[in-house]
């Protein structure tokens, strides 16, 4: 990719211990985020969409073991000391939880919160300075009254309150990449879209890099500059967002597509058949072929793995990458 890289994921695979031996969750992971782009991951539950996220930000479980490269500033954070990690997240990288509740401490009033987090990125600050920083960020994220929400608690905000307020926790410590891993699955839909509204704004006016998680497809169109889909712990297409919406370059992402509830139009929901192969399990050949509608001979016996297909758009699809010269959607395509 042409454009400068905010983070970089390089042949990356993550693996999780049992008591049976060690299961793989990510597998080969080739990914390039362009700064001040918003990058949605999608794709089922499962899919290794968070596994992603937290190895970004070296926040895995316990015992996880990583292979591969993640790079920030050309820096590899798999090896990077825990100083450099440390300085890492207070500045450069901050992460949004799925949970806006288990995101504050609620015996801590959200201002010292706030502060907290504040000094971490600007430690030579005054606490007078840092607060009247974060009495502006969370006017900047929409919270009324800002300097009295100061003085709160969690329990006295709404949820999407809460959520703004974990972003501003975020941005206090101006960070370049933010990592939303399903920020607005807790939320109400008018919330949901309120705060994906507001993921925009950040991104455009600040030029903040973000990298959002989802299972819902349909919350993509409009927001994502380039949309990155995950199938069986792998990205399995990537691209300019609106270019794989409107012609997808693989069975699984047209499946998806087809799949999400404003297609139904008031009829019946389409469901995509079987299930995604169990985590572990390792594949000859492509990790969709029992689920697709096209599967030839060649997708059960040779390594699907992702590859560009033209300058801007990669996919791991077989069929495609031997057919297909210019895209158009994979329903024609196979």
């Amino acid at each position: 990719m042409k454009t400068h890289t905010a983070l970089s994921y390089r042949s990356v695979n993550v693996d999780f211990p049992t008591v049976d031996g060690s299961i793989r969750i990510l597998r080969g992971v080739d990914l390039d985020v362009p700064k001040g782009s918003i990058v949605v991951l999608a794709g089922e539950s499962g899919s290794g969409k968070s596994t992603a996220m937290l190895a970004a930000a070296r926040l895995l479980p316990w015992g996880a073991t990583v292979e591969g490269e993640v790079l920030v500033h050309d820096e590899n954070i798999t090896t990077m000391s825990s100083g450099a990690l440390r300085g890492l997240r207070a500045q450069t990288m901050r992460v949004i939880f799925q949970d806006p509740w288990s995101s504050m401490h609620p015996m801590k009033r959200i201002g010292a919160q706030l502060v907290e987090s504040a000094k971490q990125a600007h430690p030579d600050w005054p606490k007078s300075r840092l607060e009247e920083h974060c009495i502006d960020i969370l006017e900047k994220v929409g919270i009324p009254e800002p300097r009295a929400r100061m003085k709160s608690y969690a329990h006295q905000v709404s949820g999407g309150q809460l959520q703004r307020i974990v972003i501003a926790m975020c941005l206090v410590a101006e960070p370049e990449i933010l990592l939303c891993d399903e920020p607005t699955t807790a939320l109400d839909v008018t919330t949901q879209q309120q705060i994906l509204d507001l993921l925009v704004d950040l991104n455009k006016r600040l030029g903040v890099t973000i990298v959002l998680s989802t299972h819902d497809i349909s919350v993509i169109r409009g927001i994502a500059d380039y949309l990155a889909v995950m199938y069986a712990g792998t990205v399995v297409e990537f691209g300019p967002a609106l270019e794989v919406l409107s012609a997808p370059q693989h069975p699984y992402t047209w499946a998806l597509l087809e799949s999400a509830p404003e297609r139904a139009d008031g009829g019946r929901l389409l469901t995509i058949d079987g299930r995604p192969p169990r985590a572990g399990i390792e594949h000859r050949g492509c990790a969709f072929a029992d689920r697709c509608t096209a599967t030839a001979d060649i997708c059960r016996t040779e390594a699907a793995i992702l590859k560009s297909i033209t300058p801007e758009r990669q996919s791991a699809c077989l069929r495609v990458q031997q057919s297909v010269s210019a895209p158009e959607p994979i329903g024609a395509a196979v």
